[in-house]
């Protein structure tokens, strides 16, 4: 009989293809990889939360007036000794983005087009009703009638609103300062409310009001 040899070049290929199907392999994971880490849930998870939209910032309003909720690790540093560079703003209210700044603004912005971009915003400030400016109280009393007419059946209170606001860091949550603010001047009825409600209202700080305030903080920086 004769022997028969296995051809040493059928084992190199056999290497060769298993080599090859096995970088294929790894090529395929890697690249399976980075498109995960393109989805926002895995990227957050991996390299830390990116804010994509200036409502996300009320989650760091959630802790006490001189403690911050959870901040974004991948915000925007906030520089305050670099005084040519803007600083953009949020400020909270109620768990909304109530008003916004990219830091130049000289009026509040128009519509969503002209406020910061999320990723940019350095500072959230956190505003919490503390109470009203004393002597600046109305009554106002509604009725359940059709057409608002009727026997009175809840009255609520209107007031100029104070407010605590805590300004933090974006990206890390350190606090930057706790300023007051009052809400608008202007104290009126509102045409309607809720059903059988009673709680006060009071009004809100205007855009300028926190503009201002982000401006002293860059002043005083």
């Amino acid at each position: 009989m004769i022997p028969v040899h296995r051809s040493t070049r059928f084992r190199d290929r056999r290497r060769l293809g298993g080599r090859l199907v096995g970088a294929a392999t790894a090529l395929g994971l890697a690249g399976l990889l980075a498109w995960a880490l393109m989805l926002p849930p895995v990227n957050d998870a991996v390299l830390g939360d990116l804010p994509r939209d200036l409502h996300d910032f009320a989650r760091m309003c959630e802790g006490e007036s001189e403690e911050s909720g959870e901040p974004f690790p991948r915000a925007a540093s906030y520089q305050p000794q670099d005084a040519g560079r803007p600083h953009p703003w949020v400020a909270i209210e109620d768990d909304w983005a109530a008003h916004s700044s990219s830091g130049t603004d000289t009026k509040e912005p128009v519509d969503r087009n002209h406020e910061p971009a999320p990723e940019s915003v350095q500072l959230v400030m956190c505003s919490k009703v503390s109470g009203s400016v004393p002597g600046t109280e109305i009554s106002c009393s509604y009725t359940s009638g059709p057409l608002g007419y009727g026997p009175v059946t809840q009255t609520v209170e209107f007031s100029r609103g104070e407010y605590t606001v805590s300004v933090f860091e974006a990206r890390d949550g350190e606090l930057v300062a706790n300023r007051t603010l009052r809400g608008a001047s202007k104290v009126q009825c509102a045409q309607f409310v809720a059903a059988e409600e009673s709680e006060p209202r009071y009004t809100t700080p205007e855009w300028k009001a926190y503009a201002d305030l982000a401006a002293d903080l860059h002043a005083s920086s």
